[in-house]
């Protein structure tokens, strides 16, 4: 009894570490894109550019000053207004839901369930970045407040979306630190679930690691038995 014991827990705690180890690769492959689309050629076909959502050069006028109101979300960082404007997030990757090229990405439906209980339906005012008012498919570039709550961090500091940094922002530092505080709680899509659909891929390639990356595993094993003692093996 003791040795089933002993190994279901020790499964989990492997299973833990690999989602760990899985999670710092995605964000580690952001980070990489993110900074090798500052280095890419305004040659690209324009396929290649829709993939991104570039900081602009629309002469669409702003709407007028005052509360405008939400009336759809369609993700976690984009919304339309009452007067028909659609209104991209500033500082905000959300996952996506509606990509034509991609199916829907792991808590894409709970990031645009979140912004909607907390945007839809509400009066909004927004802030713009001097001189990146809108972006080439004619949306609004803002920071949207409902009251004096600001959505944008909002979404970022309960893990609902991902801090977007290729374009340079007044707010980016702040961005970038709630998306380190809600990395390090492990909330929203950044948390670990043992329902989580991936665990069963990640089993799965784990008898593949090399022997770089079994030592790396072990590495976080050692981590995670010093973090949380509960986790450690019965003697």
């Amino acid at each position: 009894m003791q040795f089933i014991k002993d190994r279901f827990i020790a499964s989990v705690v492997i299973i833990t570490a690999v989602i760990i180890l899985g999670m710092f690769v995605v964000h580690k492959l952001r980070e990489s894109r993110s900074r090798s689309d500052t280095a890419t050629k305004s040659g690209q076909s324009s396929t290649a550019e829709n993939k991104t959502i570039p900081f602009p050069h629309s002469t669409q006028p702003l709407p007028p000053k005052g509360s405008l109101r939400v009336t759809h979300v369609i993700d976690g960082d984009t919304i339309v207004l009452d007067n028909g404007d659609t209104v991209r997030l500033i500082g905000v990757d959300a996952p996506e839901i509606h990509h034509p090229e991609i199916p829907v990405q792991r808590f894409g439906q709970e990031s645009a369930e979140f912004l909607r209980r907390f945007a839809e339906g509400f009066e909004c005012t927004l802030e713009y970045e001097s001189g990146n008012l809108r972006d080439k498919y004619g949306r609004l570039l803002a920071y949207v407040f409902i009251g004096d709550r600001l959505a944008n961090a909002e979404i970022i500091r309960r893990g609902y979306g991902y801090a977007y940094t290729r374009f340079p922002f007044s707010r980016q530092a702040e961005v970038i630190s709630l998306e380190r505080e809600a990395r390090e709680s492990q909330s929203g899509l950044w948390s670990l679930s043992p329902r989580d659909g991936r665990i069963a891929n990640l089993v799965k390639r784990y008898d593949s690691l090399n022997m770089e990356g079994r030592k790396k595993l072990d590495e976080i094993l050692k981590e995670l038995a010093r973090k949380y003692p509960v986790l450690r093996f019965s003697q």
